[in-house]
């Protein structure tokens, strides 16, 4: 199935729904969807989604689940107008239990949460090559999740919401409770904080402890003129007996 060319607007999608569900395998290119109660688009197993407009959705703009999932080449604005709270569900995106997920080339701008944001189980998540700025939160935010590499991403002025001083949250780029993280070769600038990764111990998933172990951050160019009390800040916070600092963890 594939989907082209057209303007999906103003469905009253009830709260975790979106106005397109793409099944197995299906293609959505070269459309727009906007308007939409809560979500634009959600992504299947193997689905592709690419040059479209997912913007002014209530809530997110892309989410959904699922192994294979291709998200290229795509404007995600303006979507969270409909007073979800970002740090559940609202924002640019948000996919649960991928695998193997790849964003890239998309630009994510201006969204109420984090502009891209997987959360809960996924694995094997590649964020390559996408710009990424001024959304409320985080700009690139990994949760709860395994391996994943982040490279090649220009994020800049993310954070707007200024949320929890001196904390990690609105960073360029955000890595929470996530294991076998590897970050490199970004562009990161004006974020309320920079990249960063909080250990706040929020049990196990589908494989193994979500926890802050083999994270590699290296080779990013990292640039702050946000002088506020409790911005610009870089590195690691863990909220329980200190283990993300140990050798062992290998952070």
């Amino acid at each position: 199935m594939t989907i082209r060319n057209l303007v999906v607007e103003k469905y009253a999608t009830p709260t975790a729904e979106a106005a397109i569900n793409l099944g197995t395998q299906w293609i959505i290119e070269d459309s727009e969807v906007r308007w939409n109660h809560y979500g634009g688009i959600s992504t299947g197993p193997q689905s592709i989604a690419r040059r479209n407009r997912v913007h002014n959705n209530g809530g997110t703009g892309f989410q959904g689940a699922g192994e294979g999932i291709l998200v290229a080449e795509n404007e995600i604005s303006y979507n969270g107008f409909a007073g979800y709270n970002p740090f559940w569900g609202a924002g640019g995106s948000k996919w649960v239990w991928t695998i193997k997920l790849v964003v890239r080339d998309n630009f994510a701008h201006h969204n109420r949460g984090p502009g891209l944001w997987t959360d809960v189980n996924n694995i094997y998540t590649l964020y390559e090559n996408n710009r990424v700025e001024d959304n409320e939160r985080g700009g690139i935010v990994h949760e709860i999740s395994y391996d994943a590499t982040i490279r090649g991403n220009t994020v800049r002025r993310n954070g707007s919401g200024r949320d929890f001083p001196h904390w990690t949250t609105g960073a360029g780029i955000e890595v929470i409770s996530s294991r076998n993280v590897e970050v490199h070769g970004n562009t990161v600038e004006d974020n309320w904080q920079g990249i960063t990764a909080l250990d706040d111990h929020r049990g196990a998933g589908n494989n193994g402890p979500w926890t802050v172990v083999n994270l590699n951050v290296h080779h990013n160019v990292v640039r702050s003129r946000i002088d506020d009390d409790g911005a610009g800040r870089i590195g690691i916070i863990d909220m329980k007996g200190g283990g993300a600092f140990l050798p062992t963890s290998n952070n």
